[in-house]
């Protein structure tokens, strides 16, 4: 604002000098001057319909004004009316051709509209005002590009070379016009010979490169950026790209240098360097090439960016993956310090915890969890189980009700939300709310192996013709859907329950078939990795009804080795 009454009252000072130098000012000139004034007094304070006014009223007095015809139009442009600013700016040029403003004025008004054709005819009335300027050339050459004009832009960039020797941009568009036409080789050729009279000229090697990789000539490209990585060792582009190039080749140790150059460069900026690291963490099978590599890497990257609290992550990914558990949740740790409060990574941090039972950390991280996604069914979820091993079910209960809440599409949380409450309503003997649960999570999901498993034994302990049989056929579907990968703590179930069959059969051939059965599948469990004190008490307990004493006792003791407090145990065998 400031500048603009500066430059109003230079202008007043003008007119007053030349009037006293002539000694006189006629009434229309002093009315000129009060209404180029007061316009532009209201222009300054963006009151600009009270300016259009107070120019009007300068146009009446001097209708052919080229200046003011270009004020109004600038105003108009400003207010985004171009057709209104068009009409006024093509008056104030063609009262002034020469005057480059208004030029500068139509040439932004074509912009705006799009009117390439006119864009174009500006350009040429510059240049024919001023033949030595390159830049009109350049935007003269770019207007014919942008509208597919390859000839007449051919024509002006050798008109442009013979005024603008070696000069860059020409050279480039000039490639980029046989680039158009599909004339890779003519555009080849041009930055090549440039290449040649310019070889430290990286503008026109990257060009070229750009070329190659396009024409998918990997080879000649790679040959390109080793040229560039010579006069440019940190090149962002060249490592960047030649990195990807090698990384379909079987070329891993020239690879893993450029991986190595990427991440101690400086040019190349974190974002970067975390597409790279991002690219990797998606194929396992590149995990695996670089992981002697990616510890070192992802160290580096936090020592020198200590506030990217990504890096922290992936290299807490990185350890996961690697079954590095302290040291993944260190990291995971070090990423939430940092202020990293990611929904995600809340999960991680739980879920560690949760394997490594410390359930008040769960407690307290998934209570802040909640506060900040309050919506999320997980966290009341990982809260409730932490509850629950921890002993307090009326929490347990009111966080898993909280979250099936906000369950809606992701029937597997619900359906684990279901085991959950079961597994709870068990644990306080609220056996029909506990079964309730059960079949509702096995309505979900039929083939949920941990609730077959754990509903099958649940039930053999309560006993009754009724349950053993249902549990006798959960648990078979159960064995069969993991015989692919028999797991102990299933097997034990299986044996149980016919165990408990076999106390009720009358049939005292059934009773001994089902019993060596028992023992068979325990002998298995056994072999496929059991070896908890129920385990041998179970099976201690099946060769005692097949009147194996000796082996009965052998594996009772086993099992009062493992777990010293079972009394009820002690006590059997000292009555053996």
């Amino acid at each position: 604002m400031k500048f603009n009454l500066i430059t109003i009252f230079y202008f007043l000072l003008t007119c007053f000098s030349v009037a006293q130098e002539n000694f006189t000012v006629d009434e229309v000139e002093k009315k000129f001057i009060h209404h180029f004034f007061l316009a532009e007094k209201h222009k300054a304070l963006e009151e600009y319909d009270k300016a259009i006014l107070e120019y009007e009223n300068c146009l009446k007095l001097k209708p052919e004004e080229s200046s003011i015809f270009f004020e109004m139009g600038k105003i108009f442009f400003s207010k985004g009316i171009m057709e209104e600013s068009l009409d006024f700016t093509n008056q104030a040029a063609s009262l002034s051709p020469n005057n480059k403003w208004y030029l500068y004025l139509l040439q932004e008004i074509f912009y705006q509209t799009s009117d390439k054709k006119n864009q174009a005819r500006i350009w040429k009335k510059l240049i024919s005002l001023d033949a030595e300027n390159e830049i009109y050339y350049l935007e003269l050459i770019k207007n014919y590009l942008s509208s597919d004009q390859i000839k007449l832009a051919l024509k002006e960039i050798t008109k442009a070379q013979k005024l603008f020797k070696n000069n860059t941009e020409l050279i480039i568009l000039e490639a980029d016009a046989y680039l158009t036409k599909n004339q890779f080789e003519k555009s080849i050729r041009v930055l090549n010979d440039a290449n040649v009279k310019e070889p430290k000229n990286l503008i026109y090697l990257q060009k070229l490169s750009e070329l190659y990789i396009q024409k998918s000539e990997y080879e000649l490209a790679l040959s390109v950026y080793d040229k560039i990585l010579k006069l440019d060792s940190e090149n962002p582009t060249a490592l960047l790209t030649s990195h990807k190039i090698l990384q379909t080749q079987s070329k891993f140790i020239e690879e893993l240098e450029l991986f190595l150059k990427i991440f101690k460069s400086n040019q190349i900026n974190v974002d970067q360097k975390i597409n790279v690291l991002f690219d990797i963490f998606s194929d396992n099978k590149k995990i695996e090439k670089y992981k002697d590599h990616i510890p070192d890497v992802l160290r580096q990257c936090i020592i020198n960016y200590p506030e990217q609290v990504l890096f922290y992550v992936l290299l807490g990914d990185y350890e996961l993956l690697h079954n590095n558990i302290d040291e993944s949740l260190n990291n995971y740790e070090k990423a939430y310090s940092y202020g990293l409060k990611d929904k995600l990574l809340y999960e991680k941090i739980l879920n560690i915890n949760l394997v490594k039972q410390e359930f008040n950390k769960v407690l307290m991280y998934s209570k802040e969890s909640i506060e900040h996604f309050p919506y999320s069914p997980v966290f009341p979820f990982y809260q409730g189980l932490a509850f629950m091993y921890l002993n307090d079910y009326n929490s347990s209960i009111e966080s898993f009700n909280n979250s099936m809440e906000y369950v809606f599409d992701d029937l597997t949380l619900k359906s684990e939300l279901h085991a959950s409450l079961g597994d709870v309503y068990h644990k306080i003997n609220e056996d029909i709310l506990s079964d309730e649960q059960y079949e509702l999570a096995l309505s979900i999901n039929p083939n949920y192996i941990v609730v077959l498993n754990n509903y099958s034994y649940y039930l053999s302990l309560r006993g009754g013709i009724d349950n053993l049989l249902k549990a006798e056929k959960m648990i078979e579907k159960c064995i069969f859907l993991t015989k692919e990968n028999p797991q102990p703590s299933f097997l034990d179930t299986y044996a149980w329950v016919l165990f408990q069959l076999s106390i009720i059969e009358q049939d005292s051939n059934k009773k001994i078939e089902k019993l060596n059965s028992s023992k068979k599948i325990m002998i298995s469990c056994f072999e496929n990795g059991g070896g908890s004190a129920v385990m041998y008490e179970h099976y201690g307990d099946i060769l005692f009804e097949l009147k194996d004493l000796e082996g009965a006792k052998k594996n009772w003791l086993e099992s009062i080795k493992k777990y010293p407090k079972n009394e009820n145990l002690k006590e059997k065998i000292k009555n053996l």
